[in-house]
C-alpha cells in the first residue's frame, strides 16, 4: 500500500541584515523634508547666463538678465557652493565687477546688469541761489537756568546778598 499525505515546501531562509521594528530613537533627530537649494556653477555651465539661468528654472525665479553681452565662467565662479542666493549674487558680483556686471535679489527676480545702472544716483547740488548760510560760531547746546515765578522786589539786595556767602 502506498502512502501520501499533503506536504508543503519548506520555509524559506531570508537572510541579510535585518532592521528591527518599532525601534524609536531616545532624542529627536531632524528628518529634512526638502534639502535647500545650493547655488553651484555646474560643469555644463560654459557661461555666466547659462548658469544663472539654471539656477532661476531650478528655483522657480525669474531672470532680468540687462547685458548685451555674456561672460565665460572663471574658476573664482566655479568656487561658489552656497545655499543663500544673495551670498552668491555678492561673490558674482566681485568676481565680475572689473567688467562692469551686478548681479543682484530684486524680489523674486534674479538682476544682472551693468554696475553703472545698479548704482543709486548721486544727490543733485542744490542751485546757486539758495545758498545756506554757515553759522559764525559753533551751536552748543545750553541749558537755561530755571526763572524764578516771582522776581524778587530787591534785586540788587539779593545779588549782594548772593556775593557776601
Amino acid at each position: 500500500m502506498l502512502l501520501s499525505a499533503c506536504g508543503t515546501p519548506a520555509a524559506k531562509d531570508f537572510g541579510g541584515s535585518w532592521k528591527p521594528v518599532n525601534k524609536y530613537d531616545d532624542k529627536v533627530v531632524e528628518i529634512p523634508l526638502a534639502l535647500p537649494y545650493t547655488y553651484y556653477a555646474a560643469p555644463m555651465d560654459s557661461t555666466l547666463k547659462t548658469m544663472l539661468t539654471r539656477w532661476t528654472k531650478d528655483t522657480g525665479l525669474k531672470l532680468q538678465y540687462r547685458l548685451r553681452s555674456d561672460f565665460s565662467l572663471t574658476r573664482a565662479a566655479s568656487g561658489i557652493h552656497t545655499t543663500e542666493l544673495r551670498d552668491a549674487t555678492a561673490q558674482l558680483s566681485k568676481i565680475y565687477g572689473a567688467q562692469g556686471v551686478a548681479v543682484t535679489v530684486n524680489g523674486s527676480d534674479l538682476v544682472v546688469e551693468e554696475v553703472s545702472a545698479s548704482v543709486a544716483p548721486a544727490p543733485v547740488a542744490p542751485p546757486a541761489s539758495a545758498a545756506v548760510v554757515a553759522p559764525s560760531a559753533p551751536v552748543t547746546a545750553s541749558v537755561p537756568e530755571p526763572t524764578p515765578a516771582a522776581a524778587p522786589a530787591n534785586d540788587g539786595h539779593v545779588v549782594a546778598n548772593a556775593d557776601a556767602k
